[in-house]
């Protein structure tokens, strides 16, 4: 029989599989997003939407 993990390391172990979940989730639903919008709009259109989308992100403090 194993011994038992201590609780410390299975909340760190959750709160990296969270962390991981979360990021995979938010790629896909921006993936969508992006899907969405070529939809209906141009290929260079949703590009320069996208490149002010980064570009304001990175103006973020």
């Amino acid at each position: 029989m194993q011994p038992k993990r201590p609780i410390k390391d299975i909340d760190e172990m959750a709160a990296a599989e969270t962390a991981a979940f979360l990021r995979r989730a938010s790629i896909t639903y921006l993936e969508c997003c992006v899907s969405l919008m070529m939809t209906h709009l141009q290929r260079e259109e949703v590009a320069t939407i996208l490149e002010q989308e980064a570009d304001m992100l990175r103006r973020l403090d």
